[in-house]
C-alpha cells in the first residue's frame, strides 16, 4: 500500500544514494559527527530491530528443518558474501585489475544489497511514526554505505556508481509495494540483509578511525536505541 510516508522515505532514500558525498562534505556538524551519527544510530537499528526481527522471523518459521536456524544460516551467508566483497578488493588479483573491473564488482553487490533492503522497508506493513523512525534508520545507514564507497572510488562513483545505486533502491521501493509482504522468500530476503547489514555496519560504520567522533557515536546509538524501545513499549510495535 502507497503511503504519504513510503513516498516521502522512497525520496530521501534515492536522494542519499545519489548525493551521499556531497551531504556528508557539506554537512553542518561535520563529517565526522554525521558519520558517527550513522554508525551509532545503524548499529542501534541492528541490535534493537534487525536482530529481534530475524529472532522473531525464524520462530515464525517453525523450525521446519532439523537445526532451527535456517534463517540464521542465510544471515551467516549475507555477512560471509559482503565480507568477501569487501576482501576481494584487497586481493593481489584485484590490484592487478583495472579500478572500474573492482568498481563495478563491488556497487553491483551493493546494488542487490539496496535492492533488498528497499524491498524489505516497502514490503513491510509498518506505517507513520513507526516507517519514519525506521526509515531515519536506513536513511543514514545508506548514507555511511555511499560515501564509503564513493570515497574509495571518487570518479566511478559519481559518475555511474551512484545512478546504479539509486536505481536499485528505486526498484527495490516500487516490487516491495507491490510484492508480498510475508513468505518464506521475504524471509530469506530479511535474514539475508540481517547479516550483511550487520556486517556492514561493524565494519564500516563503526568509528574505529582516530578522527572519528566518538561521544556523537556513543550518545546517538544509546539515544536511538532507548528510543526505540520506548515505543515499541507504548505502541505495541
Amino acid at each position: 500500500m502507497v503511503t504519504i510516508e513510503s513516498i516521502v522515505i522512497g525520496i530521501v532514500f534515492i536522494i542519499i544514494q545519489l548525493y551521499a558525498l556531497t551531504i556528508v562534505e557539506r554537512s553542518p556538524i561535520g563529517e565526522q559527527k554525521l558519520l558517527s551519527l550513522s554508525g551509532g544510530v545503524a548499529i542501534a537499528y541492528v541490535f534493537i530491530y534487525i536482530l529481534p526481527t530475524l529472532h522473531g522471523k525464524q520462530e515464525e518459521l517453525g523450525g521446519s528443518l532439523a537445526l532451527d536456524t535456517e534463517l540464521y544460516f542465510l544471515g551467516l551467508l549475507g555477512l560471509l558474501v559482503y565480507f568477501s566483497v569487501y576482501s576481494f578488493a584487497e586481493t593481489k588479483a584485484a590490484t592487478q585489475l583495472k579500478e572500474q573491473t573492482v568498481y563495478m564488482v563491488q556497487v553491483s553487490f551493493f546494488m542487490v544489497y539496496s535492492f533488498i533492503i528497499s524491498y524489505v522497508v516497502f514490503s513491510s506493513d509498518v506505517q507513520r511514526v513507526e516507517s519514519l523512525f525506521y526509515g531515519l534508520a536506513i536513511s543514514l545507514h545508506f548514507i555511511g554505505l555511499s560515501y564509503h564507497l564513493g570515497k574509495e572510488h571518487h570518479r566511478l562513483h559519481k559518475n555511474r556508481g551512484r545512478y546504479m545505486l539509486a536505481g536499485a533502491t528505486l526498484f527495490g521501493a516500487i516490487v516491495g509495494i507491490f510484492g508480498p509482504s510475508s513468505g518464506l522468500f521475504v524471509e530469506s530476503m530479511i535474514a539475508f540483509s540481517s547479516g550483511a547489514m550487520l556486517f556492514n555496519v561493524i565494519s564500516k560504520e563503526l568509528p574505529f578511525e582516530k578522527n572519528a567522533h566518538l561521544p556523537t557515536f556513543l550518545i546517538s546509538s544509546l539515544v536511538y536505541a532507548a528510543t526505540m524501545i520506548a515505543l515499541k513499549a507504548f505502541f505495541n510495535w
